[in-house]
């Protein structure tokens, strides 16, 4: 997002625990491509959160674990220890729980779809997505609210819209490390705010408005703390703002295979 502080992000393979097989439970049963349909609520340049607070990101913006209701919870002790606005990168606890909720007047909610290809690497197969510069990441240029035509700091009127979450659910089943050849390992990569969360537990943390960066996780390093075990299904829950003009980048990469998930509820008061 913003362009002072961009970082490159080059992804060729994923280090030492590199993408394997495609197979979580059959042998040679991995699909070629993986369909994921989740909810993008898009919102007016004035929301407060839209438009502000550029910079180099918040890390531990949100808590460890999803709420009740499985959305994000912002960490206020951190937000107000940090300073409300420009410092934590969010405007109040208020306006944050209204970016993964539909709210009347506030946003739009659209169901939107991306489909995960299927790669075979020389250090692993893997599924990616990827709309990331040149080729942005702007689904929602004619939809919702429509193009963003004024009050833009980095962008001219009418370029894209700009402003919008996406919140996708998906699940998988994980399998025992030891009849496998490799760690499952998920990488995101993009911009701005981006929490995966695996079994209600935060894997992976890119929050505020910032530049492209990446993030991963080993889910079979962190699998205690995630509270996973082989032979299971567990859920992944992607929480993604596109927050500030200029650039939007999202790439997701995973070495095993995502499932459909119920899509999440929409209200229709929310215009």
């Amino acid at each position: 997002m913003t362009p002072s502080i961009l970082i490159a992000a080059a992804l060729v393979g994923m280090g030492p625990s590199e993408p394997g097989d495609l197979d979580n439970s059959n042998a040679g049963t991995a699909p070629a491509s993986l369909t994921l349909t989740g909810v993008i609520r898009d919102f007016k340049v004035d929301h407060p959160d839209m438009e502000s607070y550029p910079g180099g990101g918040t890390k531990n913006m949100v808590l460890e674990d999803l709420g009740a209701d499985g959305k994000p919870q912002l960490n206020v002790d951190r937000c107000a220890s940090l300073g409300w606005g420009s410092n934590a990168q969010v405007t109040s606890e208020e306006t944050f729980n209204q970016w993964f909720r539909d709210v009347a007047g506030v946003n739009t909610a659209i169901p939107y779809s991306i489909e995960l290809e299927h790669e075979s690497r020389a250090s692993g197969d893997v599924y990616v997505f990827a709309m990331e510069r040149p080729d942005y990441f702007f689904p929602i240029d004619e939809a919702g609210y429509g193009l963003s035509m004024s009050g833009l700091r980095w962008a001219a009127p009418g370029t894209h819209n700009f402003h919008f979450t996406y919140e996708l659910e998906t699940n998988f089943t994980y399998t025992d490390p030891a009849e496998r050849d490799a760690d499952f390992v998920f990488r995101f990569t993009g911009d701005d705010d981006v929490w995966v969360f695996i079994n209600g537990k935060l894997a992976v943390d890119l929050g505020g408005v910032h530049g492209q960066q990446s993030d991963s996780i080993n889910l079979d390093d962190e699998a205690e703390r995630l509270g996973i075990e082989p032979g299971e299904d567990y859920q992944l829950k992607l929480f993604f703002a596109e927050r500030h003009t200029s650039e939007s980048n999202f790439r997701i990469e995973t070495n095993f295979v995502l499932k459909p998930a119920e899509l999440p509820v929409i209200s229709s008061l929310a215009d």
